[in-house]
Formats: C-alpha cells, structure tokens, sequence
C-alpha cells in the first residue's frame, strides 16, 4: 500500500490512534505517517534529513505532528494521532499537488491564461475548484453535481466571484485574476509546514512485481515512475490520482497503420474523419485516474463510470475480448480484470477484478491506484489496442448517426441531414463534448434557415445547415461547448488540406463499425 492507502486504512479499521502513538511497534504505519509529514512540509520538526521515514514515532515525529495539529486548528499534543487529525492530513495531502500547481502558476505569471470560463486546461480548473471548495464555495461550485471537473462553466465562475467579493476584488468570475490566486495560495500556506513546496524524492514499493517510486521533478511537483522491469513510465501526481496526456497521437497511428483500420473493416471515410476528430480529444494512451469518473484512458476518454454508474471503458474492452481474445488477456485478463454486464446501443459496463464486480465508489477507488493507470497506459502502446480504439470511438455513431428514435424535430435522422464527411467530423466532435446538444443545435439550424425535405438537398443546402449550426453550438445551452469555434476550426483545418470533403453523400460507413451487438 501507498502512504496514503496505509492512512486511510488505518483509518477505516479504526486503529489509528492505537497505532499511530509515540512508543508504537507499527514501524511500517509509522514510516507511512512520517512520509507523509514530510511532503506536508513538516521536515524541520521531523529532522527529515537526519532520520527520514524511520519507522520511530518518537520526540521528532510528536514534534511533527503536534505542529501539524497547531496549524490546523487542533489542540493536540502529538504523541498520538486521532482518527480527526488523520482524516485532516489526508484533506491536506489531497490538496497538496492543487496548491503547488497554483502557487507554480503564481510564480511564473500565467494564472489568467489557463484559469478561465472556457479554458481547455482540465487539470488546473480542477485544481482551482477543489481549492474553492476547501475554502467554502462548495454551493457555488455545485460540488455535489459537478464535483472538480475541469471546466470552468457558470459554477466556477460563480465561485470565483464569490471569492472575490470576499475578498474585495470585485468582478464576474469569468477569469481568476492574479490578486485572487494570491490570497488562495495565502489561505493554504499556514495549513502546511515551511517545506511544503520543496520536498526531497521518497520511493515507495508497489503492489505485485511492479516498481513504484514517488520522485520530485520540474519545480519539485510530484511524479511517480512506474516499471515493470522492461517498461518504464512517469506520471503527474495529482488530486487522488495520477494523469499523463501520452504521446501516442491518433493522426501518427493512422500514417503508419492504416491498413490495421481496413482489415477491422473501417472505410477511408471513417479514418478521414476520425484523423479531422481527434486532434481535438486526447492521445491514444492518455491516462487519468483524479476524477470522479476514477480511470479514464485514450482517445475519447472513456471512463470507468461516476459513482455507481456504469462507464463506457468497460465496453471498449468488452469489444477487445470479443474481436480478439489474446489481446484481452495480454493487457487485461492476466491482471484479472474483466467486464460485466456490458448493454448494447450506447454501450456501458462494469469491471469486475479477480470476479468481483466493481461498481460502487468504494470499490471503483482501486483503480486510481499506479498498476492500473500502468496497465492501461501499455496498453495504449500496442497498435492493435490503437486500432480498437479507433474502431469503437466510430462506433459512437451508432448513439445518434442513423439510430431509429434519435431524431431531429422527431422528423428527421442525422443521417439524413448531414452526409459529408465534413459534417459528420463536426457532429460527432459535438457529441463527444456534449452529447445532449446535438439535437437541439441541428433543429435551430433548420429553424433558422428553413430547410426541410433533406432528400433533395445538395451540397450547397448542407453547407449552408453547418455554417448555421456552428454559429448557433457557440452559445448553445447553460454550459455550451468547450472552445467550439476552436474546435470547428480544427476540423476545417482537415477539410481545406483535402483529406475530408464536404460534398454531400462523402461520408461512407462500414456496417461493421458500429458497437457490440
């Protein structure tokens, strides 16, 4: 177990206090508190240079703790650590990589470039709205809805004007001015000890054959290197988890191995749009294990699920372990990981682990652990695993595209009113971002330029559909889509190169792209 695993344990068993006291055996428990101490910036009280994690709660470890307690609000005296006291340095601890991106941000002047209403830097808006929400925001923020989510909408906007006007730093919240940043790293700094922005490196040992090691790199954030003895990977430490954006681009994947997408009976037309798509959604081994969906991996991000929801990363497994068995095994059956309970149309599932199904919060926490964004992470290096991604981020199609019941003005399928491929780049980015939008903004389209009777349209009539639609998806909803004129001038990128058309009736599907029966 992690540190921080062996805290939370000790907590839940309700044994902190028996085993976190000055005289203690529990030197493993021990090591695990003092370390923890340390990141939290206690190293003077610890005399971390001359001990380090020793495992012996004694003079300098009751000296750590007893100042921790100090500064947040509690009386004790350290020689024994409450089951409060615990709780609250783990609060602190989950913060810490929060408060060093933003107090990093200060330092170098870049706080109104990332933090702002629309801006594409999920993991720094995270950052902002779990701070907010540490110092009260909570209801501004809708924290029970959204949690941090990473986009800066009407709630955080909401909080960082409520902030501010706490603060007397008057403005709409729509971006988070320098003065404000200040005053949040200000809030945090007495919580912590006087070395918490510098930490020395600490290795860890990890589960399984698995080598693990917590390391301080690039202003001394935290990081931890992951290897399997003939692997190795870095990932930024961050909230309850761990994220890397990866490296294994969809465009470079499709340069050198178009023919896999042809033999799993994908057509030029799907790999052109899915090369003008992807460039606005993540890497084909992009990992993320911070959220409140818990595990995220590749190109659309698929999920294991928020709360006790199903996720859709289960059913791009499941369409692993249909089509190819021993790429199943290789990357997920041999860690004893499968997939349950997996429906057809807007395909969902479950994990379930050594057969026991995960789909509680309590038990979907394990896979923010650093094996499985490992596992997942080589995963996304194997090309056939790429292809499969690419294959299923098509099949979201089957969601919207041509599905009976999906219509628009409950007249009309999408497929009827949008055929190039062009069109299908920008309608398929939308429902990626926001899957609800998509009906509403094609119906105000034709309202607003009076089109009907889409069998007899020519290319002219749907170019002039898209011009309205993307005009009308800029501002469309109570939270509209993320850098929508970005993202459509991407797509276009891909049209005026000529690799998609906008001629009506150029997009061509395989009806053997589509999701798991």
């Amino acid at each position: 177990m992690t540190e921080r695993e062996t805290l939370k344990y000790l907590i839940d068993d309700g044994t902190v206090a028996t085993t976190l006291r000055k005289g203690s055996s529990a030197r493993h428990a021990i090591a695990a508190l003092q370390t923890l101490l340390h990141w939290l910036g206690f190293d003077r009280q610890l005399k971390w240079e001359k001990f380090g994690a020793d495992g012996d709660y004694g003079k300098a470890t009751t000296a750590a703790v007893a100042e921790f307690a100090k500064r947040n609000g509690s009386r004790a005296n350290g020689a024994r650590v409450t089951s409060a006291l615990a709780e609250k340095i783990l609060v602190r601890y989950d913060s810490l990589e929060e408060l060093k991106q933003l107090a990093e941000d200060v330092e170098k002047n870049r706080i109104e470039r990332y933090y702002k209403k629309g801006g594409r830097d999920r993991v720094r808006i995270a950052t902002l709205q779990t701070l907010l929400q540490e110092l009260g925001f909570a209801g501004e923020l809708n924290w029970k809805r959204f949690g941090a989510d990473g986009d800066y909408g009407v709630s955080t906007a909401a909080a960082v004007a409520a902030f501010g006007k706490q603060e007397g730093v008057e403005g709409d919240g729509k971006v988070l001015p320098m003065p404000l940043a200040e005053r949040i790293v200000a809030r945090f700094n007495p919580l912590y000890g006087e070395s918490w922005h510098d930490p020395a490196h600490k290795a860890t040992p990890a589960p399984g054959s698995l080598s693990v090691k917590s390391i301080k790199r690039n202003n001394n954030r935290q990081y931890l290197m992951v290897s399997d003895g003939v692997h190795q990977k870095q990932f930024s430490k961050f909230r309850l988890g761990l994220f890397t954006t990866g490296n294994q681009t969809p465009a470079a994947f499709v340069e050198t191995h178009a023919n896999k997408l042809l033999a799993l009976k994908v057509t030029q037309s799907e790999i052109n749009v899915m090369i003008a798509v992807a460039e606005n959604e993540g890497n084909l081994d992009a990992i993320n294990t911070w959220d409140n969906a818990f595990l995220s991996f590749g190109l659309f991000q698929w999920t294991a699920g928020q709360g006790s929801a199903k996720g859709e990363l289960p059913a791009l497994l499941a369409r692993i372990k249909d089509e190819d068995r021993d790429l199943f095994d290789k990357y997920c059956g041999q860690h004893g990981l499968d997939v349950v309970g997996v429906t057809p149309g807007p395909v969902y599932g479950y994990f379930s682990l050594r057969g026991t199904t995960i789909k509680t919060p309590e038990t979907k926490e394990q896979l923010r652990q650093a094996p499985w964004a490992f596992y997942f992470w080589l995963a996304g290096q194997d090309a056939a695993v790429q292809a499969m991604e690419i294959k299923h981020a098509l099949g979201r199609l089957d969601q919207f595209y041509s599905t009976e019941g999906y219509t628009v003005d409950d007249k009309y399928l999408v497929s009827e009113l949008v055929t190039s491929e062009y069109g299908v780049g920008l309608i398929l980015d939308n429902h990626v971002n926001r899957p609800a939008y998509v009906k509403a903004c094609l119906a105000k389209s034709l309202a607003q330029t009076g089109l009907r009777n889409p069998g007899g349209w020519g290319t002219e009539e749907e170019r002039t559909l898209i011009d309205a639609y993307l005009q009308i998806r800029l501002t469309h909803g109570r939270s509209p889509m993320t850098d929508a004129e970005k993202r459509a001038r991407v797509t276009k990128k891909y049209l005026t190169a000529g690799i998609i058309s906008d001629r009506r009736g150029s997009f061509k599907r395989s009806s053997s792209s589509g999701s798991i029966p």
